[in-house]
């Protein structure tokens, strides 16, 4: 019952992980897209979306939206390590010893 319970809170916390990168994605391309950004950019915006809070062009509750998504982004992650931690060790078999 355990490993049920841990094996949900690692496909959770890294699906969580992955919902906020796609909304973070999409939100610096809504920020960046009124610039006219270059291919470059756009490679820049997809590996950190987080990035674009350090932008002259973004407002400080645009910022402050970023950091939101950047430590709900970490938390996502963190849960997700820390299940799979707890996970491997609840269904680690040792192996038969030979003698």
């Amino acid at each position: 019952m355990l490993v049920e319970l841990f094996w949900v809170a690692i496909v959770a916390g890294a699906s969580s992980a992955v919902v906020i990168w796609v909304l973070a994605t999409r939100a610096a391309f809504g920020v960046v897209s009124a610039g006219h950004p270059s291919l470059a950019d756009r490679i820049r915006l997809v590996l950190w979306p987080f990035g674009v809070r350090h932008s002259a062009a973004v407002s400080a509750e645009t910022a402050a939206s970023f950091n939101k998504m950047l430590v709900g982004f970490f938390i996502a992650l963190l849960v997700a390590i820390a299940s799979v931690a707890v996970y491997s060790n609840l269904t680690f078999v040792p192996p038969a010893r030979m003698q």
